[in-house]
């Protein structure tokens, strides 16, 4: 967990109050607030990641939602697998650029298909991703 502190706290409640997937989809969301334009990336079990520059992947994880600093917050990005594959989901975050205040913005990430679901929260540097701030299996 990279320390998130309160907002990031505050940023995964709103997460858990989001629609819940549909039927057997996995979703994935990133929630940020309007510091920092954050990038979602979702690698799947084929190792092939889902984001701005790659959607949809072969195994059909589609990116629905991609926010700058332009967009109202907190931002939600949206990442859906409709039928996901059985195996590990790594999901990531960059942080490209700032909007005006150049300090760690908060975020939050949660992952859910069904019942089920997996959060991280934390805080990211300016210009630094993190490859891997959650992982998952699915069976």
């Amino acid at each position: 967990r990279l320390a998130g502190g309160a907002e990031a706290d505050a940023l995964a409640r709103a997460l858990r109050s989001a629609p819940a997937a549909a039927g057997e989809a996995l979703v994935v969301r990133l929630a940020f607030d309007a510091r920092a334009d954050l990038d979602l990336y979702v690698t799947d079990p084929l190792t092939e990641t889902v984001y701005f520059a790659l959607s949809p992947t072969r195994s059909g994880g589609e990116l629905r939602a991609d926010l700058a600093c332009d967009a109202p917050a907190p931002r939600i990005e949206e990442v859906v697998f409709a039928t996901p594959l059985a195996g590990r989901y790594r999901i990531g975050v960059d942080h490209p650029r700032s909007c005006g205040e150049s300090a760690p913005a908060p975020f939050a990430v949660r992952a859910a298909r069904g019942d089920r679901s997996w959060e991280a929260t934390g805080a990211l540097a300016p210009r630094r991703f993190e490859p891997i701030v959650l992982e998952l299996d699915l069976d």
